[in-house]
């Protein structure tokens, strides 16, 4: 929280991401020991995320961000069967906070942070994985891109070059 304050400062930004932290810290424990995400909990944040939007004068970007953040969720959830009803709940709230610029980012850096655990959890484990919980990438995807903007993929870039 103090790196978001550092980086955004006291500005509507700041507000609509640090009264997010919180949600997706909590839908993450929850999801991680219960592999269920409970609707009131996804709620409750676009609910209050809508009271941060009320200051911020492009709500139509939000809204669109909020539609594609659980219309392609939605859609891959179908198609693979791998996600579940929270996840795509959880895609919306932080779609509709990170805005449209970054919902097919965030989709994107979620699936992939989750195969690189997937691979250390084969390599590390015998066995076959069955369900892992999908809630802590969708967070720490939204987090990295909060902290980082587009500059995760300059950094990762820079570490392969180097």
């Amino acid at each position: 929280m103090i790196l978001i304050y550092k980086k955004y400062g006291i500005t509507p930004q700041s507000i609509k991401y640090l009264s997010l932290i919180p949600f997706i810290i909590v839908i993450s424990i929850i999801d991680y020991h219960t592999t269920y995400i409970y609707d009131i909990t996804i709620l409750s944040g676009i609910i209050i995320q809508g009271g941060v939007f009320l200051i911020s004068p492009d709500v139509k970007t939000y809204i669109s961000a909020l539609l594609i953040g659980i219309i392609i969720p939605y859609i891959l959830a179908k198609i693979t069967k791998g996600l579940g009803e929270g996840d795509i709940g959880l895609y919306g709230l932080c779609c509709f906070v990170l805005g449209k610029n970054y919902s097919i980012y965030l989709i994107s850096l979620s699936f992939i942070l989750a195969s690189i655990y997937c691979v250390y959890i084969l390599i590390t484990k015998s066995g076959k994985i069955r369900k892992i919980p999908f809630a802590p990438f969708i967070s720490l995807a939204t987090v990295l891109i909060i902290l980082t903007n587009f500059d995760i993929l300059n950094i990762w870039f820079n570490i392969i070059g180097n």
